[in-house]
């Protein structure tokens, strides 16, 4: 971690390093690995305004703070901090739970053209899916997962005959099968 310090209008004490380097120690075991840091002091006139930039494998911040004390405007900073890698991390482990359980769905860009090429017509949207199986599955198993993963359509390899196969729920309602013979 390389923590970069800057002070305008005075000394920063070198307790006050000491405090932020062992704080933001403490908090990489939540954020992750920080890569880089900078924090800024100004002292003005009625206190101090402490700015603090920080780079992680994931996210990168940048917080200020404002107090008449500088110990307390760094503890304030530093808790915000703490807050927002919490946040953070909570939304990395629900993305990836989200991908274990195979429903993230992510939409590409608008399709640009329309398929009769009038484009006075409105856009459709593509959704992408990784709701596959690259494991062999039989189909009542495929089927099973699709009903599992409330989608419309689940794309598998046979393990009865080893080729790419759809499973999908056809306009009516009713499961149909697609399979590609190689």
């Amino acid at each position: 971690m390389s923590i970069t310090f800057t002070a305008k209008n005075l000394k920063i004490p070198g307790p006050m390093k000491a405090y932020v380097e062992k704080s933001l120690s403490r908090i990489e075991r939540i954020s992750g690995d920080i890569i880089d840091a900078d924090v800024i002091i100004h002292q003005e006139k009625l206190g101090y305004r402490v700015e603090m930039s920080i780079k992680t494998r994931n996210f990168s911040y940048h917080l200020e703070e404002q107090d008449p004390i500088l110990k307390q405007a760094l503890r304030t900073l530093l808790s915000t901090f703490k807050s927002q890698a919490k946040k953070n991390k909570e939304k990395i482990k629900e993305e990836k739970k989200r991908m274990h359980r195979g429903d993230s769905r992510r939409a590409a860009p608008p399709v640009t053209a329309s398929p009769r090429g009038d484009s006075s017509e409105e856009k459709p949207q593509v959704t992408l899916s990784n709701n596959f199986s690259p494991k062999p599955l039989s189909i009542e198993e495929a089927i099973f997962y699709l009903h599992e993963s409330g989608d419309n359509a689940y794309l598998f390899v046979n393990a009865d005959t080893n080729h790419v196969t759809a499973v999908y729920f056809n306009r009516k309602g009713k499961l149909s099968l697609i399979e590609a013979n190689q």
